[in-house]
């Protein structure tokens, strides 16, 4: 294969295109909820914990509901915090999925999401999922074989680029 292209996004931020390998861009990105709701499933099988650590990285669950006669709504938050030590910045991040249903047979209407930081930098919380998706990619194919490695491989080409203004 050859190198990766380097591609400069309106936003002045940089990407790197592999053949092969997704790019979690931005924390509005499919993959970024994609990659999320993996880290979830996987580091809480059933969600039964509300507080459990990966990774260095503190993940606290909470979930709220009401139900009236016309219409119901759960929203579920989850916080993500790793703390700042010597040679490594802290973070905070809030990931909240809103679950909207109405009328007689509770039809499901409306599912947001969205994730925000709530302190440190967001390259910084990029980096971590990106790692985590990469480690999970991994751990994928190494339970399929060995037929499936290259593709696993393929994925830890894509390279992170940041501008030195992000820092």
């Amino acid at each position: 294969m050859g190198s990766p292209l380097k591609r400069r996004k309106a936003d002045d931020s940089y990407r790197v295109a592999s053949t092969g390998g997704r790019v979690m861009k931005t924390l509005a990105h499919p993959s970024f909820f994609r990659a999320f709701d993996l880290l979830l499933s996987t580091t809480n099988p059933g969600l039964k914990q509300a507080h459990w650590v990966h990774d260095g990285v503190e993940l606290e669950r909470e979930r709220h509901s009401f139900s009236g006669p016309k219409h119901g709504l759960t929203i579920e938050i989850v916080t993500l915090t790793r703390a700042g030590r010597p040679g490594r910045r802290g973070w905070s991040l809030m990931v909240t999925k809103e679950y909207w249903w109405a009328g007689p047979d509770n039809k499901a209407f409306k599912n947001l999401r969205w994730a925000r930081p709530v302190s440190g930098q967001r390259n910084d919380m990029l980096n971590w999922m990106r790692l985590q998706e990469a480690a999970m990619d991994r751990a994928l194919a190494a339970r399929r074989g060995p037929a499936s490695a290259g593709a696993a491989g393929e994925s830890e080409r894509i390279l992170i680029l940041e501008d030195s203004e992000d820092r």
